[in-house]
């Protein structure tokens, strides 16, 4: 262990305090542990750490937007290859749980259906892991339709006079996700699904799979998202918004990809994964959202 140094933190160097937070956040490591390393008081590395963490999530915005008509092309095209012919995708969306330390306010809120305290990030990607979306601090017992009605990319898909999307492009989402137009989910499977429905359930499946993949290389990498030790869960938001803002930094300057991470654990810690993914009742379906769904199974007649 190095030496105590006493430092104020404005004599601190930024590449010192950018070290110091990127390792707090890779590793489970204690905060006393990597002040002693980095031969900082615990007092100091937290303030630091802080500093760090607010101003990455100021420039979150930067990192994390949604993309552009080019952008959105790409995603189709690479989405239908993967799929071998599912149409119109460009985004996959999901919701994970990060653990928490129970918080001291509003404690079952957050104290979810696994029985541990958690946030829930719900996170939106396109073909390269990378995310375009995030809403993150809805309290671990909220169901995945609740958090994503509450979000405003809800809001602006299902705009009318302004649509996020057009009626040919769609986000793909598990069976806890309303159907929609531009939202495309799974048919519910009892036992009886036509042959088509059946492939279009395993072809969204297996390109809906890139979110589950993007969150375990994002707890792979940020290892401090596997729990967080904190009081508060404005910090823990702050948190959570500074690893997916290194996480999308990663892959836009080509220092991680998707495609080197194939066998990377899709479901690392399971359980943290999603909210209640019970399915959503059919009788509120759009018929017209149905019609497009259908219209999408039996091209894989």
């Amino acid at each position: 262990m190095r030496p105590l140094i006493r430092q104020r933190e404005n004599d601190i160097p930024l590449s010192k305090k950018l070290f110091l937070t990127l390792w707090i956040i890779a590793t489970p490591e204690s905060f006393r542990s990597v002040a002693g390393r980095f031969g900082l008081s615990k007092g100091v590395a937290w303030n630091i750490f802080k500093e760090v963490v607010y101003a990455l999530k100021r420039i979150m915005p930067r990192f994390i937007r949604w993309p552009n008509n080019a952008e959105c092309e790409e995603s189709e095209r690479v989405f239908r290859i993967r799929s071998r012919g599912f149409p119109g995708v460009v985004r996959a969306i999901d919701g994970c749980h990060i653990r928490i330390k129970q918080p001291p306010r509003n404690a079952n809120d957050y104290y979810n259906r696994k029985e541990f305290h958690s946030i829930i990030l719900q996170g939106t990607c396109d073909h390269t892991g990378k995310f375009i979306d995030c809403l993150i601090g809805r309290p671990g017992r909220a169901h995945d339709a609740a958090v994503f009605r509450s979000s405003i990319i809800y809001a602006r898909l299902t705009d009318q006079v302004n649509p996020l999307l057009p009626p040919q492009r769609h986000i793909i989402g598990d069976s806890a996700y309303p159907l929609l137009q531009n939202v495309m989910t799974p048919f519910r499977d009892n036992g009886n699904l036509t042959p088509e429905k059946s492939t279009y359930n395993t072809r969204l499946s297996s390109i809906r799979s890139i979110i589950e993949r993007a969150y375990g290389l994002l707890k792979g990498k940020w290892r401090r998202l596997k729990y967080l030790d904190v009081q508060s869960t404005e910090m823990a938001n702050y948190i959570i918004a500074a690893a997916c803002t290194l996480h999308n930094f990663l892959i836009l300057h080509n220092e991680i990809e998707m495609r080197e991470n194939l066998n990377i654990n899709e479901n690392i810690e399971n359980e943290d994964h999603g909210s209640d993914k019970s399915d959503n009742n059919d009788e509120f379906q759009d018929n017209n959202d149905r019609m497009k769904r259908q219209e999408i199974a039996n091209r894989f007649r």
